[in-house]
């Protein structure tokens, strides 16, 4: 959008134009703008899904969000502003669709199940950001940066209008479903469907040890992926004198691999519950811990080693253990109190979208200049802060429902013979 290009004109002479002339600042707020709507709706948009149910609060996140993307080119030439307010619009909405998704998930997956589920859901944000990435470059080459923002939202919109005509927001209101498959999904939620609605236990979540077990290992996880995405194109430039396509090609590799091992970790933490080898608790734990603690060892190694190979290496199994985590705190949620899981999940994903904003700013004051033992200190933060989250994760954390998000036994009247 602020390329530079030539262009000749009538009289055969060149001039360098751009479209739209922003400052390093302008575009860096731009950037951080989406963010700014985010964080306001994770919780926000846990509690609509909780009242009004996830199903049309999730479709609503989609097809806003892709209405403001296609308004995007028409806003820009009124100002910087006018792109804010975009943006930041199109992040309030984002934050909606995400935290709702756990109540769809909720009404439609066997406990057994939740492990690959979140696993699935996971690996599909994953590879549709590489596509997206892709897709981008070849759509801005083609047909100029305008159509990235039509071809997307005109996608978002179409995938609204499909949810709404093939999706459901549960098993007995799908048409298509097999009797037998509703029946076992019924079946397996039994006990939590047969819960009456409850009003949401505020001061129990507050208090509740195992949520925040969850917001910790949210937290250190986010703080490590953070520290990687600002970080890591900048490192391979400035310390290790990559070229700006192979940092881009190694930077979004990872991503790539992500999926397939959070499938994997995904079938194989259900393949242990339905064999009955480890309770739900440990699995939540075992997987997390080991997820944040391959990611804590890589990026120390990082730390300390200069060979550009095992430096590499080391950043792609980073990334790709955490995939391994899909398995952990992120499916805990729904086993420690599915008919509020999008309220705890939303909660702690405003702490760990924070630490978006806390972890840049603080490697922007120490990492002053290009050399390795400034970014050293960087790498130590996470793999402290790591370590910190796992450690509380392994501790507290649980995998049963919690009382409070059962409703009591109703007391029974005794009759007194006189």
């Amino acid at each position: 959008m602020t390329e530079e290009r030539e262009i000749i004109k009538d009289d055969g002479t060149k001039e360098t134009v751009q479209d739209f002339n922003w400052s390093p600042a302008d575009k860096g707020v731009a950037l951080a703008s989406y963010f700014y709507g985010y964080v306001t709706t994770q919780a926000l948009g846990g509690i609509l899904a909780t009242k009004y149910g996830g199903f049309m609060i999730f479709n609503i996140g989609i097809f806003v969000t892709g209405i403001f993307a296609m308004l995007t080119p028409m806003v820009c030439p009124l100002g910087i502003g006018f792109l804010l307010a975009n943006r930041v619009i199109i992040g309030i909405f984002s934050g909606l669709s995400f935290t709702s998704a756990y109540d769809v998930l909720s009404r439609w997956i066997p406990p057994s199940e939740r492990s690959r589920s979140v696993s699935f859901v996971m690996a599909g944000i994953n590879i549709g950001n590489f596509t997206a990435n892709f897709a981008s470059g070849y759509i801005s080459v083609h047909f100029g940066w305008r159509w990235i923002f039509y071809v997307f939202g005109i996608v978002a919109i179409i995938w609204s209008i499909l949810w709404l005509l093939l999706a459901r927001k549960s098993p007995e209101d799908d048409k298509w479903i097999t009797q037998a498959e509703k029946e076992y999904i019924m079946e397996s939620l039994k006990e939590e469907n047969s819960q009456e609605k409850l009003a949401t236990p505020w001061k129990a979540i507050a208090k509740s040890v195992p949520c925040y077990a969850i917001f910790a290992a949210d937290a250190a996880f986010s703080w490590g992926f953070f520290t990687l995405v600002t970080q890591l194109p900048q490192y391979m430039d400035e310390v290790l004198k990559f070229s700006l396509q192979n940092s881009a090609t190694i930077s979004s590799f990872p991503y790539l691999l992500y999926p397939f091992i959070a499938m994997s970790a995904g079938s194989l933490a259900d393949w242990f519950l339905k064999r009955k080898i480890l309770t739900v608790t440990q699995v939540r734990k075992y997987f997390n811990s080991f997820a944040l603690l391959c990611q804590m060892l890589f990026l120390f190694i990082v730390a300390f080693v200069s060979d550009r190979t095992t430096i590499v290496v080391c950043i792609i199994l980073s990334v790709g253990a955490g995939a391994i985590a899909a398995s952990g705190y992120l499916a805990n949620p729904l086993d420690i109190a599915s008919q509020f899981s999008s309220i705890i999940y939303g909660i702690s994903s405003t702490f760990s979208v924070l630490t978006g904003v806390i972890s840049p700013t603080i490697t922007g004051f120490i990492v002053t200049s290009p050399e390795p033992g400034l970014y050293r200190i960087v790498f130590l933060i996470a793999c402290t802060i790591y370590l910190i989250g796992t450690i509380i994760y392994a501790c507290f954390a649980s995998g049963e429902i919690q009382p409070w998000a059962v409703a009591p036994e109703p007391v029974k009247d005794v009759e007194v013979k006189k």
